[in-house]
């Protein structure tokens, strides 16, 4: 049984405050892509176990989704995954959270746990602090350490995405933000808070909105490398690959306002 992991872009993304909590409060629109990694659920298994080339097992969030739910519920049954790593680790485009959320909601129907997204929501912000909308499952807007969701409304777009050679960490991201960056904040929907600083620190990501950005407007998606642009047909879209530098991976596809994988669950009625 495989199921897509779907990616994410931030539309926008802003960091207001640092909270008593040591955490930041954030503001940012969230929205899925018609793109992403691919799980293979075997249910057939005598231990649970991930397999993913990219990540070692027990750092694995998919790993760890699979024994919080056990753990948690006392459950004995067992799953294998193997997962097919579309979406580059350390990117901004949520594949580790993707999977992490994808595995909840998977083992929750297929095991008939009969959890609301309320509880699942609260199992997957203790994994990761974007686990959360993928659970969610519909465009949202963001606010506190992203787990307080209101509606918003987004156009569905062609994405453009640029995927540099290079992983950010999103710890190492927040730890190096200066009291001052705060004065730099703005409120333009397209904003992002980490910008100026992955373009200084990461020289790919700095070549990658350079070159984007002498053909259309670039945006960095959460604190990632990957940018993305809006076209206006995958035609336009994937004419510029063939000239497009050789150092970065790149890939069309569509922004959606639903996850893929809240109608693949509703299809298979698992």
């Amino acid at each position: 049984m495989i199921f897509i992991s779907p990616a994410k872009i931030n539309r926008g993304f802003n960091v207001l405050k640092k909270r008593s909590d040591g955490f930041h409060d954030i503001e940012t629109n969230f929205q899925f892509l018609e793109w992403g990694d691919e799980i293979t659920f075997n249910f057939d298994t005598s231990t649970s176990q991930v397999t993913c080339p990219k990540v070692k097992e027990k750092n694995n969030l998919a790993y760890k989704a699979i024994h919080l739910l056990k753990k948690t519920y006392k459950i004995n049954k067992e799953v294998s995954l193997k997962i097919k790593k579309n979406i580059p680790i350390g990117s901004g485009l949520g594949g580790g959270s993707s999977n992490a959320a994808t595995v909840l909601l998977v083992l929750n129907k297929y095991w008939k746990l009969n959890l609301n997204n309320k509880v699942l929501k609260d199992l997957g912000s203790s994994l990761g602090s974007d686990v959360p909308i993928f659970i969610e499952g519909v465009a949202r807007k963001a606010n506190g350490k992203g787990e307080i969701f209101s509606k918003t409304l987004l156009k569905e777009e062609i994405i453009f995405l640029v995927m540099p050679k290079c992983n950010i960490s999103t710890a190492k991201a927040f730890r190096e933000i200066k009291i001052n960056d705060f004065k730099n904040s703005k409120k333009s929907k397209d904003f992002n808070f980490f910008e100026k600083w992955a373009r200084k620190n990461y020289k790919e990501v700095d070549d990658s909105f350079i070159w984007l950005e002498s053909i259309k407007k670039g945006n960095l998606t959460g604190t990632g490398s990957a940018l993305y642009a809006i076209f206006n047909s995958f035609e336009e879209a994937s004419k510029i690959i063939d000239n497009a530098p050789k150092n970065n991976n790149y890939f069309v596809t569509r922004s959606l306002n639903e996850s893929p994988l809240l109608k693949e669950l509703n299809k298979n009625g698992v």
